[in-house]
């Protein structure tokens, strides 16, 4: 048979080697990343872990972690004051295509609930503030101190474990319709027989505000009984192992959520505390009975039955990022929306506090981040460290201009430190503008060290105000 592909042996010997001349790149490869090895010094290449903190990364393949992710994200993040209240304003003064009436009534609502006085606009940033930090007040404070004096491990995991129990009980409302909003998209992606039956079990779940514990019992035992175990069945027979499977396995962590968070488990957690003698001569012998009428009426809870503007804000993002809005406007709202919700992050190390109002007839919309121990402070006669607040503020406000604002304050003289950008409509008045915050400064108890001013034509970065947040990767470090 004939030899068509031409196999041969190669007779050793003959190979002429010598003169070959080899290629010196392919010999070291820089452009390949070569493996770590901690033991030895190895050759340079492509490899750089810090590649990714750098403007123009070279590599495809990134070496970062969760929280170098969430600092990539907070520079490409917009500026909440500046486009909210532009596309608001959009909305609600021009009658576009493809806007349902539904929105539009929520924004025209939205913005007739922020119309305020100047003299209610302090009582509005109090609110925020209070609403923006669960565990405060007294109760909290105590914890806080017996979680940093005791030594015992087993104190200190009961204390979180009621913690835990307690905040899903506070957000089991929450909690509730997040499952509805996961049901609905399961029902999308169901064949036409087995959706109807499963949406006839969720129909029977309740999700009003205030349901009583008889009823979050009978959602739990329609949600484990019928609801779950229908879902993960369709699952193995249909052999969905795609979006459909990651969804149910959400709802499943949120049902665990919603248990965890049932009073009687709370109550549980709390006489458990009450076992340890360190915890009694703290809280004295304290009415196991008495304590969810106690977190019910906490500063948070008072704060965020308060706080309805920005849940009518929450809802506009929400059917705005759902295309309500019109689809040109949909991917607008969806960036204020990631933008809001990376600024509740856990990597976050920043009081953010958002506040929307309409004076005079006139839109302002705030933005503000704080850092209540900003550190760096000067060392007292006592050896203690003086306490640093820096805080950053950018607020839009109509007709007039984008304002950025940052401070330092210091607790022990009071003194602050103090630079706000201004549009280019005030800038010819700078050195009044200087004079009326230093004199505004003054009447409040408050030592104006330095005032500048300068131009909002470029915004200050976050992560130039807060140079902290990249200094925290050497102690957050959490990968994925």
């Amino acid at each position: 048979m004939a030899n068509i592909l031409k196999v041969t042996t190669p007779a050793t010997g003959y190979e002429n080697t010598a003169n070959v001349r080899t290629n010196p790149e392919m010999q070291n490869p820089v452009h390949v990343q070569g493996p770590v090895n901690p033991d030895k010094v190895a050759r340079s290449d492509a490899r750089s872990d810090a590649a990714s903190q750098q403007g123009e990364e070279a590599l495809q393949f990134k070496f970062e972690t969760n929280y170098d992710n969430f600092i990539r994200q907070l520079q490409k993040m917009p500026s909440i004051a500046e486009e909210l209240p532009k596309l608001l304003s959009e909305l609600s003064s021009s009658a576009q295509s493809g806007i349902q009436g539904g929105i539009a009534q929520e924004i025209a609502r939205f913005l007739s609930m922020i119309n305020v006085g100047p003299e209610a606009l302090q009582s509005m940033l109090q609110n925020q503030g209070a609403a923006a930090v669960r565990y405060t007040g007294a109760f909290f404070g105590l914890l806080r101190k017996m979680m940093n004096e005791t030594k015992s491990v087993e104190l200190r995991t009961s204390i979180l474990n009621f913690l835990k129990k307690y905040t899903d009980m506070a957000e089991s409302e929450s909690i509730m319709q997040d499952i509805q909003r996961d049901l609905k998209e399961v029902l999308q992606r169901m064949l036409p027989r087995q959706r109807e039956e499963a949406a006839e079990m969720g129909q029977k779940l309740i999700s009003r505000e205030g349901a009583s514990q008889d009823q979050q019992a009978e959602n739990l035992k329609t949600l484990k009984s019928d609801l779950l175990p229908y879902l993960n069945e369709y699952i193995s027979k249909t052999h969905d192992r795609g979006v459909l499977r990651d969804t149910v396995a959400h709802m499943a962590d949120l049902i665990g959520r919603y248990e965890n968070g049932q009073e009687q488990n709370v109550l549980q957690a709390f006489r458990k505390l009450m076992d340890y003698q360190a915890f009694q001569k703290v809280f004295g012998d304290i009415d196991a009975d008495k304590i969810l009428q106690i977190l019910a009426n906490t500063e948070f809870e008072k704060a965020s039955a308060k706080n309805q503007e920005m849940d009518q804000l929450v809802n506009i993002l929400l059917r705005g990022a759902s295309g309500e809005a019109g689809t040109e406007n949909a991917q607008a709202f969806r960036q204020i929306l990631e933008a809001v919700i990376l600024n509740e992050s856990v990597y976050m190390p920043l009081l953010h506090l958002l506040i929307p109002a309409s004076v005079d007839d006139k839109m302002m919309f705030s933005e503000m981040w704080v850092d209540p121990d900003a550190g760096g402070g000067s060392e007292n006669e006592d050896g203690s460290r003086e306490r640093m607040i820096k805080g950053l503020v950018k607020f839009d406000i109509q007709d007039l201009g984008f304002f950025d604002l940052f401070f330092l304050y210091g607790d022990r003289e009071d003194k602050v430190s103090m630079q706000i950008n201004l549009p280019a409509a005030l800038e010819k008045d700078e050195e009044k503008i200087q004079a009326d915050i230093r004199k505004i400064l003054e009447e409040h108890s408050l030592r104006p060290e330095e005032v500048v001013t300068g131009s909002s034509t470029v915004s200050i970065p976050l992560m130039e105000a807060f140079e902290n947040l990249k200094e925290r990767k050497n102690s957050i470090n959490v990968s994925i």
